[in-house]
């Protein structure tokens, strides 16, 4: 799944000629976690998109830079899903299930084995295929396992990755990112946060969408100012905000210099 302080250092320097507006309107920004090389026409009118390396080719991702697309790799840190094709080989070190998600388990991020398969591995077979950065999911282990190893694991993980020279953005994650950020390695650690479901909410086990409560609203908005005054980049994922609600979001985006997404589902197709 990041702020885009004065867009112009970011933009700049990662995604030249970005304008300074929100997704929904030009299309800067979208997540397509859910497609693969045969629906590559979805991310069309995008500039910066965000993609699932394992279901592409290097040809594929040259093809979308040929468009003029900045591409950014998912890469799951935090937990492991049954139908990877490593997953045999890592499940001793899986965890308690991921609530909502059947075919998914927190794994144990203190494991040197799955630290190097993650930063000299997978992280290489995607820098191979040529992304331009990662977008890293499920440091939320943290929030169910809120140990020293747990947090060191993770901080072992964004270094061995560091080696790539390319930006970290770290999806959810909002206690991990925290704690960086009150011992003063955030800026060292990523360049980046996304955040989904600022402003509206996805019950996963009904289905349905809807708007998220003020109080958890402010807390997330909250957070991400804190991330934007810490230099970190901004990014929002949304699902199935209302034309009233996105106008909003259009509104505090546009003040705030961040980007962000309105998914249509939870599958980010």
């Amino acid at each position: 799944m990041k702020t885009l302080r004065a867009l112009i250092c970011l933009l700049g320097c990662l995604f030249p000629a970005l304008p300074l507006f929100p997704s929904r309107q030009l299309g800067d920004y979208g997540v397509f976690l859910g497609i693969d090389a045969g629906q590559l026409s979805r991310t069309d009118g995008y500039r910066l998109v965000v993609i699932d390396p394992s279901e592409f080719l290097a040809q594929d991702i040259a093809r979308m830079h040929q468009d003029g697309k900045t591409v950014y790799g998912y890469l799951n840190i935090g937990s492991i899903e049954a139908y990877r094709p490593f997953y045999d080989r890592f499940k001793q070190l899986s965890l308690a299930p991921y609530e909502n998600w059947p075919d998914e388990r927190w794994v144990d991020v203190s494991a040197s084995t799955w630290q190097d398969f993650l930063t000299d591995e997978l992280g290489r077979q995607y820098v191979d295929k040529g992304i331009d950065g990662f977008f890293l999911d499920n440091a939320d282990v943290y929030d169910h396992y809120p140990t020293e190893e747990t947090f060191q694991g993770l901080c072992t993980i964004l270094k061995g990755l560091k080696q790539y020279h390319l930006p970290l953005v770290i999806n959810g994650g909002d206690t991990f990112v925290r704690t960086c950020m009150r011992e003063g390695i955030a800026r060292s650690m990523i360049d980046g946060i996304n955040q989904e479901s600022v402003f509206t909410s996805v019950d996963v086990a009904k289905g349905t969408y809807g708007n998220q409560p003020p109080s958890i609203s402010a807390y997330f908005q909250e957070y991400l100012s804190a991330a934007k005054e810490c230099g970190l980049y901004v990014y929002l994922v949304e699902y199935r905000a209302s034309k009233a609600l996105a106008r909003q979001i259009d509104a505090y985006c546009a003040k705030n210099g961040f980007l962000w997404y309105n998914a249509k589902g939870i599958e980010l197709r």
